[in-house]
């Protein structure tokens, strides 16, 4: 998208902000005669050669030979474009930034904000008078959230007539197409007279999200009746004007609050709920990531406006693994953090409900350093912690984490910290750091070396070509596991290595495919409901071979089926499990960083691949030692395996055998009697897949009644709905 600055806004927001603050900001700056200097962040160095001019408002590393002014240097060290480090020093100072667009996809991109911007108004409008919205109404009413907070957040109601969204958006003037692209709809398999989508959002409560200037980019949608889907949110899917890395919801309502606030402070929260309670009743500086667990993007996002953070998460287990995970973000980004303790059972949303706000005021105040909530969590997971086992256990854990963080000082000021917590000489933690670093380089290096070897051998280093929104044609990407476990891992550090035992022995790598399976369901199983379903519909725990591996899939999905945790059980009387698991936590999650897939897309490729792995073995299987001993019906249900291989090339094509394998549906091989897809006799089965849902084309009408037939398959409800009478009759 070509978008143009005006130049006096590039040169009224230099004038107004200092080089210096900036960079200081973000890397420590140390002041030599009329000149400001530190080691390079840009590469590798023990004898500072950056340099920043304060008089010429510029920076230069004589060693790497970077240097530019401000928007440069945070469009290298923070990953932004140069519109972006521009909207984030304008509000900074106190300049509104406003874009000139110039051909190019701006046309588009204008043309989808006033597509959703419309949608949005339309989703108020249903919230406000539809009978049918009823239900909605209701539960804005349980959770203690009055008109003034709808409006405040613009929260609506998506109608769950089939047909309504399709036919308003085209009373506006928008096309089918353009309905799709924005993610709203998805097109029919057999498209009916008057219908040609599937409303993505039917029947859920509306939460808009916005940018950072305020406007409607998509939508999260909560499911209020849990029979119509098991997934209790569905998000808007990646387009033209939404990333979900690159937002943080209500952060256009926190912004200027984080900015004026002491020490530039944030409050970082699970989810929307939480955030919206949190502004509520006045504290304003709430945000959580939106669709996707945090990421690095989003800590990149956050440091735009916030010097520091305050973490507050769900009181539960699954809330405090979260706040570390998400605290280890934030350090690696240059952002210290406190984390806020919550009972358990209790999350934000809840607690102010029943408390006043001072004495949430008070859990902020008394939030502590990541540091001591990282070892008084792993403390609750030994069944003693002063042993000498659990004491290296925990001590490799923290490590972990502080081996993330950029800036020396707060890293100095974390050693000693553990080392007065662990009573551990700092001395003897360093070393171990050391250690820890170094594994950590070399599992960097190697990732970028395959990296670069995959980027060469598909075209000499040309990039790849974007994946379809749905699975892809070819091969998974991840045919190296997510974990990319190498000679690194392998040497492990301490006792939290992926491959090593209680004892520290090396055990035996699981294969690459249910490492990464394994990834996923770490980083994704409790943050998106839509994963969780396809993995236990699609993938029986059994398909995933014996092992550690194998162990925790089993465990996942039974804490699923009964909503019963069987994760922490399995932790407390299995080392090696507890081992592989503080492993893959400590990893950041790459399950919806790249920009061409999110977190389904990997979970089908995954069940894809997984399927096509267990079509080989029973191949395998079936070929004879002698071949004059071969039979017809082995033959056949060789070429059966080898038909329904071809068909899980893709997700399009391989949903149905999947469903055919796992006995939920009639065979769709070439032959009568398709392969039946049993697990092994002494194989346990916790979790066996339910039976796939109807597709949505083939899904009844649903007729919604609305007494007065305003919201009819007719024209009549595509006129405003202000004149109409408010509220049920």
């Amino acid at each position: 998208m070509a978008r143009i600055i005006p130049d006096r806004i590039l040169e009224e927001i230099r004038s107004r902000t200092s080089i210096v603050d900036v960079i200081s900001s973000r890397i420590t700056l140390k002041r030599a005669g009329s000149v400001f200097k530190a080691c390079c962040p840009f590469h590798r160095e023990k004898t500072p050669s950056f340099t920043v001019n304060p008089a010429r408002e510029s920076f230069k590393c004589f060693g790497c030979g970077e240097g530019g002014d401000v928007f440069s240097f945070l469009m290298k060290h923070d990953g932004m474009t140069f519109s972006d480090a521009v909207r984030m020093l304008g509000d900074r100072c106190g300049v509104e930034v406003a874009f000139d667009d110039d051909g190019g996809n701006a046309a588009v991109a204008k043309r989808m904000l006033a597509l959703h911007a419309e949608i949005a108004a339309f989703y108020r409008r249903c919230l406000a008078q539809m009978k049918s919205a009823a239900v909605a109404r209701d539960y804005l009413a349980s959770r203690d959230l009055g008109e003034d907070i709808a409006e405040r957040f613009k929260i609506g109601y998506a109608p769950l007539r089939a047909g309504t969204l399709e036919q308003f958006a085209a009373k506006a003037g928008y096309s089918v197409e353009e309905i799709v692209a924005a993610g709203l709809a998805t097109p029919l398999e057999r498209p009916r007279e008057g219908r040609n989508l599937h409303d993505r959002f039917a029947g859920r409560l509306m939460f808009p999200i916005c940018d950072t200037q305020g406007r409607v980019i998509a939508f999260s949608g909560r499911v209020l009746d849990p029979a119509q889907s098991p997934a209790k949110y569905v998000n808007s899917p990646e387009t033209e004007i939404f990333k979900k890395s690159r937002v943080l919801y209500a952060l256009d309502q926190a912004q200027r609050k984080i900015v004026a606030a002491p020490h530039r402070e944030a409050i970082v929260c699970e989810g929307q709920i939480d955030v919206i309670r949190c502004h509520a009743c006045g504290f304003d500086r709430a945000v959580a990531s939106q669709g996707t667990a945090f990421t690095e993007e989003h800590a990149r996002l956050l440091k735009r406006y916030a010097d520091s953070a305050v973490l507050l998460f769900d009181g539960d287990a699954a809330g405090r693994k979260a706040a570390i995970r998400t605290g280890a973000i934030l350090l690696a980004a240059g952002i210290p953090i406190r984390v806020a303790s919550l009972a358990q059972g209790e999350d934000p949303d809840s607690f102010l409900r029943k408390n006043p706000p001072e004495a949430f005021q008070k859990i902020l105040d008394d939030a502590t350093g990541l540091i001591p909530f990282h070892v008084a969590h792993l403390r609750e997971q030994e069944a003693d912690p002063r042993s000498e086992g659990a004491l290296g256990r925990i001590a490799a854990a923290v490590l972990q984490t502080i081996a993330g963080c950029r800036n020396e000082v707060h890293k100095a000021r974390m050693l000693q910290e553990t080392a007065e917590l662990l009573a551990i000489p700092e001395s003897a933690l360093v070393v171990e750091l050391s250690g820890v670093e170094e594994a950590l380089r070399r599992q960097q290096e190697s990732l970028e070396r395959r990296e670069s070897a995959r980027a060469e051998a598909s075209g000499r280093g040309a990039a790849r070509a974007p994946a379809p929104a749905s699975g892809f044609d070819e091969a998974p990407p991840f045919d190296e596991p997510m974990v990319a476990l190498d000679e690194a891992d392998a040497a492990g550090v301490g006792v939290s290595g992926a491959g090593a035992t209680a004892s520290g022995q090396q055990a035996a790598l699981p294969e690459k495919l249910d490492l990464s399976i394994c990834e996923l369901l770490v980083h994704s199983f409790e943050e998106h409901d839509d994963v969780a379903e396809l993995l236990t519909k699609t993938l029986p725990d059994w398909l995933v071979l014996e092992g550690v591996c194998r162990r925790v899939v089993a465990a996942f999905y039974t804490s699923r089926a009964t909503g019963v945790d069987a994760v922490a059980p399995l932790l407390e009387r299995d080392a090696e499990a507890a081992a592989f698991l503080g492993a893959l936590a400590v990893r950041p999650d790459r399950s919806g960083a790249h920009e061409n897939f999110m977190a389904l897309d990997v979970a089908r490729d995954l069940v894809l691949s997984a399927w096509r792995r267990w079509c080989a073995k029973r191949r395998a299987d079936l070929t004879p030692a002698d071949p004059a001993a071969d039979t017809s019906e082995a033959m056949r249900r060789r070429a059966d395996l080898m038909a329904c291989s071809k068909r899980l090339k893709s997700w399009t094509t391989g949903e149905a055998t999947i469903r055919m394998l796992t006995g939920e549906a009639d065979p769709v091989v070439p032959t009568s009697k398709g392969p039946s897809a049993q697990p092994p006799a002494d194989a346990p089965v916790e979790a066996r897949s339910a039976a796939s849902p109807v597709p949505e084309d083939e899904k009844p009408v649903v007729e919604t009644d609305d007494g007065a037939g305003a919201f009819e398959a007719s024209e009549d409800y595509l006129e405003p709905l202000e004149d109409d009478d408010p509220g049920p009759s």
